[in-house]
């Protein structure tokens, strides 16, 4: 499994550099006048907008949607949370309110700015 894994991860790799290629030298060449890249030059650019982004890896403390708290702020439905099991829990009841009664509530709110004449913005 673990030697499986790593071969995925590297064909993955290679693959990944096959596209970025492609996407510089159908795009950046025309859009900004940047030279056409080689496939190594592409698989240069991977590697460095992962140690430069840390993207397509773990994330701090290789704990990721696990229970583990965040320090992202996640905001609504319900709130603002720190942690994503709150915030996903909370979006349940949200849907449940807004079916129940945000159609209400949204439509009292219309009936009271059309009493006041405002107009909404464009």
């Amino acid at each position: 499994m673990v030697f499986a894994g790593v071969a995925f991860a590297v064909l993955f790799a290679f693959v990944f550099g096959l596209v970025v290629q492609y996407l510089w030298n159908f795009i950046m060449p025309d859009l900004f006048g940047l030279k056409a890249i080689t496939y190594w030059q592409a698989f240069a650019l991977v590697i460095l907008a992962k140690i430069f982004f840390g993207a397509l890896g773990s994330h701090a403390g290789g704990h990721h949607f696990n229970g583990h708290p965040k320090l992202k702020k996640y905001g609504y439905p319900g709130g603002e949370y720190h942690h994503l099991d709150d915030y996903i829990e909370n979006a349940r009841y949200y849907k449940d309110f807004w079916k129940e009664e945000g159609k209400n509530a949204f439509d009292e709110y219309v009936k009271k700015v059309k009493a006041d004449g405002e107009k909404p913005e464009r």
